[in-house]
C-alpha cells in the first residue's frame, strides 16, 4: 500500500512539474504619442483559459501576477510559472497607468501571447489617453494696424508605433483668427476659453500666423500635454 502511494505521488509530482514551465518575462510600457516611457505603470500577467465550442468559444481571464514599472517603463517578471496545456494563453496589459485603471479585452485578445517556457521581452504600446486644453490670448491684436491679423492652428499629437504601416494622429483640434476690426475687435489683454478641448495626450503641435505693424511671421511650437490634464495654451501677440 505505502509503495502505491509512492507512485502516485512521484507520478502526481511529474505531472505537476509538466504542467507549469518557468518562464523569464521582460515589459516595456511606452507612450508614443509623449515619445517616452510611462514610469509608475502597474503591469500584470494575465491568464487566459478557453473553452466551449470552435464556434463559440468562451474564455475566463485572470491576473496572476502584477508588478510596476520604473523610471524607464520597464518591470521584469522573473521565473514565473505559467501551465503548458494548449486551454491556456498568457499576455501582459497595462491596468493602471498615470493614476487612472485601464481596461482590457480577454477574449478579443489576438496577439501578443507569451512563449511558455522560454525568455519573453515586449514593449506595450499605451499611448491612447485623452487630454484637455484652454486656449488663453495674451493682447491680441494691440498694437495693430490695419490688415494685421492672426491665424492659430493646434493638431492632436502625430507619432508611428514600429510595425505599424502608418502614422496615428496629427489632425487639427483647434483653430482660431482675428483680424484689425473685426466683429470682437479690439480684443481684451487676455482672454481664455470658456470651455476645455479634448484630445489626445501628447506632443501637439501649435501653428501660429501673424501680421503685426505689416510684418509677417510665422511659429511652430510643441507643446507636451499629459493624460488626464487640463493645459492652458497661451498666445502672445
Amino acid at each position: 500500500m505505502k509503495y502505491s502511494t509512492h507512485i502516485f505521488l512521484c507520478l502526481l509530482a511529474i505531472t505537476l512539474c509538466h504542467c507549469k514551465r518557468k518562464t523569464n518575462i521582460s515589459l516595456t510600457a511606452y507612450n508614443y504619442a509623449l515619445a517616452e516611457p510611462i514610469a509608475g505603470a502597474n503591469v500584470v500577467i494575465v491568464e487566459r483559459k478557453s473553452g466551449g465550442g470552435v464556434f463559440s468559444p468562451m474564455y475566463s481571464c485572470k491576473e496572476i501576477a502584477q508588478a510596476t514599472t520604473d523610471a524607464n517603463g520597464e518591470c521584469v517578471f522573473d521565473k514565473t510559472r505559467l501551465k503548458t496545456r494548449e486551454s491556456y494563453d498568457y499576455f501582459a496589459v497595462v491596468n493602471d497607468a498615470y493614476g487612472k485603471a485601464q481596461s482590457y479585452p480577454c477574449g478579443g485578445k489576438t496577439s501578443g501571447f507569451f512563449n511558455v517556457g522560454k525568455t519573453n521581452s515586449q514593449v506595450l504600446n499605451y499611448s491612447d489617453f485623452e487630454c484637455y486644453f484652454k486656449v488663453q490670448t495674451n493682447n491680441i491684436l494691440n498694437p495693430s494696424i490695419p490688415g494685421d491679423s492672426i491665424w492659430m492652428h493646434i493638431s492632436s499629437p502625430k507619432y508611428t508605433v514600429p510595425g505599424e504601416p502608418y502614422p496615428f494622429g496629427g489632425g487639427g483640434v483647434f483653430v482660431g483668427w482675428a483680424y484689425y476690426g473685426d466683429i470682437n475687435f479690439p480684443y481684451p489683454s487676455t482672454a481664455i476659453s470658456n470651455s476645455a478641448e479634448k484630445s489626445n495626450a501628447g506632443k501637439h503641435v501649435l501653428y501660429v500666423y501673424k501680421k503685426k505693424m505689416g510684418v509677417v511671421t510665422q511659429t511652430w511650437d510643441t507643446i507636451k500635454i499629459y493624460p488626464y490634464t487640463t493645459k492652458i495654451i497661451e498666445i502672445n501677440w
